[in-house]
């Protein structure tokens, strides 16, 4: 089917299926890439208009120790190495305590390697202790990779896990560690972690428990446009079963410092690979997925302020203190500002909206830009 009938199938509202999403995701021609463009920009506006949201939030690894050795990753560091860590809870504590004192962060991200030395307990006390703390910050914590490791050790079910983590003051899932939940490249590139099936397995479990998670995909590396259609199709149908994710983040792979970068001659996706991804991905998933966003610690601002004509509703986090992109090579920093974002949204033509994690409005002014944009609910 040509791209014009397929986008005609997704503007009447008729599911595309995995090899429709192949086909656009490998469109070349450059005016059949500019239609799948406007099409998921004009699907994106008939769900949320001009608003475009950003969230005030702190990415913080607690560990970069890790006993797995994934090809894409330059973050983790065995027990040995000089620049090794595992931070104390009072520190992590003290941490966030600056950044919510001086930035106003809503949200933060916490995620780490997986290292056997750290009792499962640290686990439940760092969210315990975070939210005893700051009560009003949403602790967006752990991988189904971790929650994965915290079972094996402890022996417990996925349910009880999940209660006690949302007794502890946990608010939502990361949705990583997902990478490429297609065969066989998902074990060639991450051999030791969890399985695809364990990973769905995982999530769905937290969906069920009433704990929402992000999702995600890795790409730009070994798969192909068949894995990553695949890919789309596995997050397509969890969310049909159990409508628990938040929103979409396609991750492009970064080679510079990555291990298999550095060992073939993987350079990641190129511009057009990235947005037809975003643009796809909201066609493919309509209004199953509703938000959808492209990280700009991972390609830039400029790249992310593109991806708003694309399909994207989101430009992500300020994402204070962000390792593991920057670890791989990522060339866009640690940090962007409230103000920088505001106004890279407004640069092309949108509304910039602070939100929560889980996408209400974040109506509270904020204390770095005193930028206080507010809309509806939604």
């Amino acid at each position: 089917m040509s791209v014009e009938l397929l986008l005609e199938k997704a503007r009447m509202g008729d599911p595309l299926t995995v090899a429709d999403a192949e086909t656009l995701l490998g469109a070349t021609d450059a005016d059949d890439r500019m239609a799948i463009y406007a099409a998921a920009d004009a699907l994106k506006r008939k769900l949320w208009g001009d608003r475009v949201t950003y969230v005030v939030n702190l990415n913080l690894n607690f560990t970069n120790i890790c006993e797995l050795h994934c090809t894409f990753c330059a973050f983790r560091r065995t027990g040995q190495e000089r620049d090794a860590y595992t931070h104390a809870i009072d520190d992590v504590v003290t941490k966030v305590g600056h950044y919510a004192q001086s930035y106003g962060i809503s949200e933060v991200t916490i995620q780490g390697g997986i290292n056997p030395n750290l009792p499962v307990s640290y686990y439940f006390d760092l969210m315990r202790e975070l939210k005893r703390a700051y009560p009003d910050i949403h602790l967006h914590a752990y991988s189904p990779q971790e929650i994965a490791h915290i079972q094996d050790v402890s022996g417990r079910s996925l349910a009880s896990i999940f209660e006690e983590l949302k007794a502890a003051g946990h608010g939502s899932l990361c949705g990583t560690a997902a990478e490429l939940l297609v065969e066989p490249v998902r074990s060639r590139i991450c051999p030791e972690k969890i399985s695809a099936a364990r990973w769905v397995e995982i999530v769905s479990a937290a969906h069920r428990a009433g704990t929402r998670s992000t999702s995600t995909m890795m790409f730009g590396h070994l798969e192909t446009l068949a894995d990553r259609a695949g890919h789309l199709d596995v997050l397509r149908n969890l969310q049909r079963d159990t409508g628990g994710f938040t929103e979409f983040i396609p991750l492009p792979f970064i080679a510079p410092v990555a291990p298999l970068g550095r060992a073939t001659d993987r350079q990641g996706p190129d511009d057009d690979a990235v947005l037809l991804m975003i643009a796809v991905s909201r066609l493919f998933f309509g209004d199953l997925i509703e938000h959808i966003q492209l990280g700009w610690v991972k390609r830039g601002i400029a790249m992310a302020a593109r991806s708003l004509h694309c399909g994207a509703d989101d430009i992500g986090g300020t994402l204070l203190e962000e390792e593991i992109s920057n670890s791989a090579g990522s060339a866009f920093g640690a940090y962007t500002a409230v103000a920088d974002l505001a106004e890279t949204v407004r640069r092309e033509g949108f509304v910039p909206v602070q939100r929560t994690t889980l996408y209400s409005v974040q109506v509270k002014r904020d204390q770095e830009s005193g930028i206080g944009d507010q809309s509806p609910t939604f």
